[in-house]
């Protein structure tokens, strides 16, 4: 049978909604042909196999990011809390977007662990997104401080997804970036106050 005249990012997309909706284990080839209007043999004359599929979904999430997300990280022309703000509240936009929803959060994870495959796909997004954080607050404490703030505010997002996807209720990952955001000036309070005291 010749190939419907489906390009490749059609299909990436609609296997990522899919993904996301019933999770990688429970999304078969032939609902992800179904979705793109292909019969199934079709679908792999694209690619050749459901993981291959699911290895240009993670990419194609973190490209994303990489460009949308954690490039506000690098614009210099705007503060540390600026920078953070819209660094989090993007990421906050992109994981509670039902059609563009990112799927490397808590799913992401549990799949990478799953399958051996995909974790060091999984681990670069991490990777970018906790470098990203950490040069933001960079800008305005010593590495180790940074490095434990990044840490902190990437494992709580991390968390935080994880409950919203359990109850069904968003609040959780809004409250987190809430916290995150206030962080910033808070720990900037203390560290005055410290220099203010030793000095």
């Amino acid at each position: 049978m010749p190939k419907q005249k489906v390009d490749e990012q059609t299909i990436i997309l609609e296997a990522l909604k899919l993904f996301r909706q019933k999770s990688y284990f429970n999304t078969s080839m032939s609902d992800i042909a179904s979705a793109c209007g292909l019969q199934k043999g079709s679908l792999y004359h694209y690619f050749p196999s459901k993981e291959e599929l699911m290895k240009k979904v993670i990419k194609e999430v973190h490209e994303f990011f990489k460009t949308n997300v954690f490039s506000h990280a690098y614009d210099k022309s705007c503060s540390p809390q600026e920078r953070l703000e819209r660094l989090f509240t993007s990421a906050e936009a992109v994981f509670l977007d039902k059609e563009k929803g990112s799927l490397l959060g808590n799913m992401g994870v549990e799949t990478a662990l799953m399958v051996p495959e995909f974790a060091e796909l999984v681990r670069r997004f991490f990777m970018d997104f906790f470098h990203a954080v950490k040069t933001i607050y960079l800008d305005k404490y010593p590495e180790k401080i940074a490095n434990e703030l990044a840490e902190r505010s990437v494992a709580e997002i991390e968390g935080s997804l994880m409950f919203s996807r359990v109850f069904n209720d968003h609040s959780y990952l809004k409250n987190t970036t809430k916290r995150i955001l206030s962080r910033i000036d808070k720990v900037a309070v203390a560290d005055k106050e410290i220099k203010e005291t030793v000095f």
